[in-house]
């Protein structure tokens, strides 16, 4: 039982981490044409959106599964693509060392 409320927990949390993630980059992809103060107030109403979407999955966990190796696994779950952006950030700068990031408009005036 242990293992299978914590397996169901991680795979939830992994779904919602997905979907998390996937909204972020949409939402950074829809604002980069638009100015720079819009843009961060955009950036920052995903973030504190998907924080509510965490406390939400956890709460699910809670209320369905009423099993403390759930939340444990929805949590584990949950930060799962912070693990995987940062792994798959170091292989980016691995592959292309001599690439640096664009300088902004802003820093080449």
């Amino acid at each position: 039982m242990l293992w299978r409320f914590l397996l169901i927990g991680f795979l939830f949390g992994t779904a919602v981490s997905i979907g998390n993630y996937c909204y972020l980059q949409w939402t950074i992809k829809k604002n980069e044409k638009r100015p720079p103060d819009e843009a961060t107030t955009a950036i920052i109403n995903c973030y504190i959106t998907r924080y509510f979407i965490n406390v939400f999955a956890l709460f699910l966990a809670f209320y369905f599964a009423s099993d403390m190796w759930a939340i444990a696994g929805t949590g584990l779950g949950l930060v799962v693509m912070k693990n995987v952006s940062m792994v798959m950030e170091y292989r980016e700068s691995k592959k292309h060392p001599w690439k640096k990031k664009k300088p902004s408009k802003k820093d080449s005036s």
